[in-house]
């Protein structure tokens, strides 16, 4: 009976390594679905700046 008690207690290596692996999988794949919104802010904000510098070229050549 003492056994059975630790083997309870003890997970197998297999078991150990495939839930870590299963773990270390989410969390890859969270930061891939986060790394995809970052480049799509990225596109986003270079398609910003470069209406915001052609509206500043526009402004100095009116004052001009």
């Amino acid at each position: 009976m003492a056994k059975e008690t630790t083997t309870i207690f003890r997970p197998d290596t297999e078991n150990v390594l495939t839930r870590g692996l299963n773990a270390m999988t989410r969390a890859c794949d969270a930061l891939s679905t986060q790394n995809e919104q970052l480049n799509k802010d990225i596109e986003a904000l270079k398609r910003k700046v470069a209406r915001l510098q052609e509206k500043v070229l526009i402004e100095q050549d009116e004052k001009e």
